[in-house]
């Protein structure tokens, strides 16, 4: 039965409540400081599960609007709607086979047959979500923090070791979504059909991203890296840490530092039936869609802006993470779309 002595326990929970749920305790203790205490409860409770989300401020209709996630503070970057090539040509398969002999064609042709894609205009998180950001989900919700990585957390650094349930739970309480594979794809190679997120050359020849190097090899004696390549970090590293490596979007990290999780299920043939217009994947399956490599990758497969992978949704790893996405309004003056809502933050 609830009293003053026990609704205090609810301000955990109020992220977990329903609102009918809310209404009936109400009903069912009357007036009084139990009431009371528990109106307040309902203060947080609506707090917490109206969008928050992108924007400095929700606009008149209550809708969020903005570069920046109030419930967390993510920045975020507008890729316009328009066209863009999606996925990887016979040849371009055959090229990666010669040049990686290592590499597994079962696992390349699934980015076949390259295609024009269209998508409408969406928002997408400049970086990587973090172990901080995580943890403020976490101490909101009531939900426990992942397994920690060997090196432990760090606040700047990517949350790694979260199931695409997690990762799609932040999603919800953040107000946003998991990008769907083509919208992570478009974010990360632009509309010139570049090979890799800095360009077409390999190796790289500046430091673009966090990736199976020389300080990697000097812990880990047994790993192939990148030929020449030192990024400095053996694990992760703090979240835009390679400014150079920037996605034609404005993306961080969109090449290494963690894989990420994407909305989409897989399947090896779905760019040979999926529509071409916003495809968001297969209507079911067994594993979920990963994009971008991590910082224990060092092939050319793995680290171009084509290369699709996949895991169970509730498979959990120290190099795999996720960003997040968002249908909202465009910014003012998107030539796209005439124009929209301010997106000052």
């Amino acid at each position: 039965m609830l009293s003053s002595a026990n609704v205090p326990a609810l301000l955990h929970r109020a992220p977990a409540l329903d609102r009918r749920e809310l209404l009936t305790m109400l009903r069912a203790i009357g007036q009084g400081p139990a009431a009371l205490m528990l109106a307040a409860v309902g203060c947080v409770l609506v707090a917490s599960q109206t969008p928050t989300a992108p924007g400095a401020a929700n606009d008149a209709s209550g809708k969020p609007s903005g570069q920046r996630n109030m419930k967390d503070g993510a920045e975020m970057v507008w890729v316009p709607a328009g066209s863009f090539v999606m996925g990887s040509s016979e040849r371009e398969i055959e090229e990666v086979l010669r040049r990686e002999p290592r590499a597994m064609r079962q696992a390349l042709v699934a980015e076949t047959p390259r295609r024009t894609v269209t998508l409408e205009g969406f928002w997408v998180y400049r970086d990587e979500v973090t172990v901080s950001q995580y943890r403020r989900f976490c101490e909101e919700t009531g939900r426990p923090m992942p397994r920690p990585p060997a090196d432990g957390w760090k606040d700047k650094h990517p949350i790694v070791n979260v199931s695409w349930h997690d990762a799609n739970a932040y999603c919800k309480w953040a107000g946003v979504r998991l990008p769907t594979e083509a919208e992570r794809e478009r974010a990360t190679r632009g509309t010139d059909a570049r090979l890799f997120v800095w360009g077409n050359s390999w190796p790289p020849v500046k430091l673009v991203g966090n990736f199976a190097d020389i300080s990697a090899k000097r812990v880990h004696a047994n790993w192939t890296i990148v030929p020449g390549y030192d990024d400095g970090f053996v694990g992760t590293a703090p979240v835009g840490s390679f400014p150079e490596g920037r996605s034609p979007a404005g993306c961080n990290d969109t090449a290494g530092n963690v894989w990420e999780w994407c909305a989409d299920w897989y399947d090896a043939r779905y760019y040979s039936y999926g529509p071409d217009r916003d495809p968001r994947g297969p209507e079911h399956g067994t594993h979920k869609v990963v994009r971008g490599g991590s910082f224990s990758n060092f092939g050319m497969d793995f680290l171009r802006t084509t290369f699709r992978s996949r895991w169970e949704p509730g498979a959990i790893s120290e190099d795999r993470g996720f960003r997040c996405a968002w249908s909202g309004p465009p910014p003012a003056g998107d030539p796209a779309t005439g124009g929209g809502p301010s997106a000052a933050p």
